[in-house]
């Protein structure tokens, strides 16, 4: 699918394949606006044996609406319920400057499944098959002049931008591209996942 969406100066354009054990979606996200973006491009992870902290920029946020559609990508995960947090884990960014692109590939191994950076994941008799009726491909970002917020290359990973937000709530913006599915199923979760993407804006039509 060579068609893409623009929500404020994102245009993004999303192209899905399968491959023997992973979905695939290489996409390129273009800044077409005025000002500089910061680009939801990885997630912060922690090496369980050396403890070191390290980028993931295959870290996938995989949600599944109310309606059939899975939104997935890389974004602000919806925060837990069953525990207190100070403060949301934002995803490492990428500044694009105006007329400024990144392409990526994102990969989501099989099976299919619901996933988060705030949930490990379940036991297989603890997930439930449901129907997926469209997947929603989106892409979190900020511009450089949200109020509030402060970004700063983090010293294990220097190419990316960590961001901090000094104002609550901080909102960001949300490019996405609606992709048709045939007979496509997921592992729903059975917990308490939360799925309501609250700290983000999208564009004014919403997928159907």
């Amino acid at each position: 699918m060579d068609s893409g969406t623009m929500s404020g100066a994102l245009h993004l354009v999303c192209r899905p394949n399968k491959v023997a054990d992973a979905f695939t979606f290489a996409y390129r996200a273009e800044n077409q606006g005025a000002v500089p973006l910061y680009v939801m491009d990885a997630m912060p992870s922690v090496d369980p044996k050396t403890r070191a902290t390290r980028a993931n920029p295959q870290a996938a946020v995989v949600v599944l609406r109310d309606d059939g559609i899975a939104v997935l990508g890389k974004f602000i995960a919806p925060l837990p319920q069953d525990r207190v947090l100070v403060a949301p884990d934002l995803p490492l960014c990428t500044r694009v400057d105006p007329g400024q692109a990144i392409e990526r590939e994102l990969r989501v191994p099989l099976p299919f499944a619901e996933a988060s950076p705030y949930f490990a994941d379940l036991r297989l008799r603890e997930y439930e098959v449901a129907e997926v009726t469209g997947i929603v491909f989106a892409i979190g970002f900020f511009t450089v002049d949200t109020p509030g917020l402060y970004a700063a290359p983090p010293a294990y990973a220097p190419q990316y931008y960590v961001l901090s937000a000094t104002v609550a709530p901080v909102m960001a913006d949300l490019a996405w591209q609606m992709l048709p599915v045939k007979k496509l199923e997921i592992l729903k979760r059975t917990d308490a996942f939360p799925r309501e993407l609250k700290s983000h804006r999208m564009a004014a039509e919403r997928p159907e």
